[in-house]
């Protein structure tokens, strides 16, 4: 490997370590960026993606169904942005840093009527959130029939495991910017591309595993399940349709037992579908914008908790190739 490349990867190493991944309103973690880059790299690829999501909440749910019944906030949002990096190692290992800030966790609770006055409450995190790094391999690639298996597997970890304290109170759980415990994940994602007619259809399935933080709490396992349609509308113009089913797990906190007799917290975890339109432009051919909405067509909620009326994000990406000379061996030599 040339002393060029070798310093496009430290960079992007060096970036994520000292700079620093959905349903609930505040829920902690990495929300999710603008469009999902899963395929693998070619070698000596380097891919930058830049993205910023914003997510409101104002209803409660229990179950399936809305409630106004002793719930204690009016409203909640954040305000996010993450920067991730890929790196093509060779045709077909990949390997991908992030890290991200919240510039706002807030929520503010319903007035509390004291006699003649009326308080209002509300509370509000920032900082940076978890780190990730993780690797992705590419079983079976066929770039002339546009079909790509790839599988991968990573971790997550935080920049601190101590909680945020602010004028000297520990903000709650639902505002804090990092989970303050480290987590691995897996993927497998599947492509194939129709290029006569432009249409494109991928899949990806993800699931996480929440370790227990300094305090003994544990967030719920989350498994996500995507279908993508993309058809190309005009050069460089395209429109994607996601769906998407998210299942979380309880949280446990190892410090309390609930009315059901455990460290189960009741309420936590939940099963949502989601529909999310997004549509992607690639400037001059190398620059990707692309935009998206997320709109929750199902929701079912452990307990009472509050949901997300909507959600959405922008994002621009580009691929740099560090190669200094074009590789004689076309790519659909890949070796079995």
């Amino acid at each position: 490997m040339s002393m060029i490349r070798v310093a496009a990867l430290f960079l992007a190493v060096l970036l994520f370590s000292f700079k620093l991944s959905f349903s609930q309103c505040c829920s902690t973690g990495s929300p999710v960026g603008a469009t999902v880059y899963v395929g693998v790299l070619a070698k000596n690829n380097l891919r930058v993606v830049a993205y910023y999501r914003n997510s409101f909440s104002n209803r409660y749910y229990q179950g399936n169904t809305p409630t106004e019944d002793k719930v204690p906030l009016k409203f909640s949002y954040y305000n996010f942005s993450g920067l991730a990096f890929g790196y093509g190692i060779t045709k077909r290992l990949t390997v991908e840093v992030d890290f991200g800030y919240f510039f706002n966790k807030t929520q503010e609770f319903k007035p509390i009527i004291d006699g003649t006055d009326t308080i209002q409450i509300k509370e509000t995190g920032y900082g940076l959130t978890d780190g990730g790094i993780g690797f992705k391999y590419g079983i079976f690639i066929k770039p002339s029939q546009q079909i790509e298996l790839t599988a991968g597997a990573g971790f997550r970890y935080p920049f601190t495991t101590k909680p945020q304290v602010i004028d000297g109170v520990q903000l709650s759980r639902d505002v804090q910017p990092s989970t303050n415990a480290f987590a691995v994940n897996a993927m497998l994602f599947f492509n194939k591309g129709w290029p006569s007619v432009g249409i494109r259809l991928f899949t990806l399935n993800r699931f996480e595993y929440n370790f227990a933080d300094k305090l003994k709490y544990q967030y719920g396992s989350v498994l996500l399940n995507s279908i993508f349609f993309s058809k190309k509308i005009i050069p460089y113009f395209f429109a994607i349709l996601q769906v998407r089913g998210e299942w979380r797990t309880h949280d446990n906190d190892f410090n309390d037992v609930y009315e059901n007799g455990s460290s189960v917290r009741p309420n936590s975890g939940n099963y949502l579908l989601i529909l999310s339109p997004q549509l992607s432009y690639s400037i001059a051919g190398k620059w990707n914008l692309s935009v998206l909405y997320d709109i929750p067509v199902y929701k079912y909620y452990n307990g009472k908790q509050l949901t997300p009326k909507y959600s959405f994000a922008v994002s621009v990406s580009h691929d740099f190739d560090l190669n200094r000379k074009k590789p004689k061996v076309d790519i659909e030599t890949l070796p079995k």
